[in-house]
């Protein structure tokens, strides 16, 4: 069974193998041959959620950072070890894809989800060059401005707070740079470096010729990187939906209906794999809709338009415009929108004693059907993730399994704490000696506004 890990902001998980091609090889001379093509079959996938993003922007959030040890792991999982001397590692080769949701005009979006798609990858290569361009040409609404300036300042060590200029000092300082308080061009590119590497952490850090399908052979990125704009929804809406939508003078319930539409696709192709970009049939990040809509189903208009049911791509199948996206993904396990449910897991995970909280630590939990969550806790040991299906969960903390299991909670339970048992920081402390737990201590609990959906039964 293939293995999903689920991070508050991202998927990452394995591809299901293709079954074996069947082929008809007709008889042939001792000079004659068949050509037989393989299929672009993606061998693993990474979807980064819209709640990495700012909203209707592409400046990507320092929440980001704990999502990258996935997309590491993913990588490694996949490359290719060869013998030789010396050995060498061949990797994956990845392609980007951005979406968007399917509110305003294919053109706005076609740029939006392609400037997203550009801040991802120029996020893993580390090329302040093109985050430098998104900063400096605004797209309507996607305006990084001080905003992002002061998010990256305290991401990286230098919290502005009500002195902004006073954080750019620090900063420029820490980097050799003039210290004028300014945040110029040079300025601004150490930043971007500084954040890049602070979400990617360590581990991660790709090459664009040894990690991307076309070896960065387009001067514009193409088949490394694209945006599909809205055509390839994930979920659309019923007709009923839709007509009450627009008729909603606050959008809010809309776009978060939508967020499933909005979400950056890595996939991952067998190690080796090249395409040429020339043949590449994508347009650019930077291009318009049209050699997109080029590639579409006959009937595109019908299947990104609201019908009589709400519809999911992982049922139905027929949410897609475009032909080629679904052939590449119409199996990925991370082109699926998340159930609802109406249960978390919100612990404050406690060391055997009960009193020490276990911070910073790494875990995973298991869930049904091969579903892994996975994360750090912070400085009080939380661990959250929403919208769990309930259960009761085998826990795993820095590679060792535990047999406490990890309770969901009912979504108007904010945290409880969580004592693993089997987890000693006190050599010196005796089972015997161990208090008793509550299994009601710390629960807090809020009130839910009745339009949640909450009904007295």
């Amino acid at each position: 069974m293939t293995e999903q890990i689920k991070t508050e902001g991202a998927v990452a998980a394995e591809q299901r193998a293709p079954e074996p091609i069947s082929i008809l090889a007709a008889p042939s001379t001792a000079n004659e041959f068949n050509t037989i093509g393989e299929r672009l079959i993606p061998k693993g996938c990474f979807r980064m959620e819209d709640v990495r993003f700012e909203f209707d922007s592409s400046f990507i959030k320092p929440e980001v950072a704990a999502d990258m040890p996935q997309l590491a792991d993913l990588i490694e999982k996949h490359t290719l070890k060869q013998v030789g001397s010396p050995p060498e590692d061949v990797p994956p080769p990845l392609s980007i894809f951005g979406h968007a949701d399917p509110v305003g005009k294919d053109d706005y979006n076609k740029q939006l989800s392609g400037r997203r798609a550009t801040a991802v990858y120029a996020m893993l290569v580390r090329d302040v060059e093109l985050w430098e361009e998104l900063f400096t040409k605004p797209l309507g609404k996607d305006d990084w401005g001080a905003k992002a300036i002061q998010t990256m300042l305290g991401a990286v060590g230098h919290p502005p707070g009500e002195d902004s200029k006073a954080a750019i000092k620090s900063f420029q300082k820490e980097k050799g740079l003039a210290e004028d308080g300014v945040a110029g061009p040079n300025t601004r590119k150490a930043l971007y470096r500084a954040y890049m590497d602070f979400l990617c952490g360590p581990q991660l850090k790709l090459d664009k010729k040894r990690n991307f399908l076309a070896q960065n052979k387009d001067a514009g990125g193409k088949a490394d990187f694209q945006g599909c704009s809205e055509f390839n929804p994930v979920l659309v809406f019923s007709k009923e939906e839709d007509q009450r939508f627009q008729k909603d003078k606050d959008k809010t319930e809309r776009d978060k209906e939508n967020a499933p539409n909005r979400r950056v696709m890595i996939l991952l192709f067998a190690p080796g794999r090249r395409v040429n970009p020339k043949v590449w049939p994508c347009p650019r990040a930077k291009e318009g809709a049209a050699e997109c809509k080029a590639r579409f189903f006959p009937d595109a208009n019908e299947r990104r338009s609201p019908q009589e049911d709400r519809r999911k791509f992982e049922e139905t199948k027929d949410t897609f415009a475009c032909r080629f996206y679904q052939l590449i993904t119409d199996d990925s396990p991370c082109e699926r929108t998340l159930p609802f449910t109406a249960s978390h897991i919100s612990v404050l995970l406690r060391s055997n004693s009960g009193a020490v909280p276990l911070a910073g630590r790494a875990y995973r939990i298991f869930l049904d059907h091969g579903t892994v969550v996975a994360g750090k806790t912070d400085q009080e040991g939380l661990v959250l993730h929403r919208n769990v299906p309930p259960g009761d969960y085998p826990l795993e903390i820095e590679g060792l399994k535990f047999e406490t299991l990890v309770p969901t909670l009912p979504v108007n339970v904010e945290q409880r704490t969580l004592r693993v048992k089997e987890f000693y920081l006190f050599k010196d402390t005796e089972k015997s000696e161990l208090p008793e737990v509550d299994p009601d201590e710390d629960i807090q609990v809020r009130e839910l506004p009745e339009e949640e959906g909450w009904e007295e039964v």
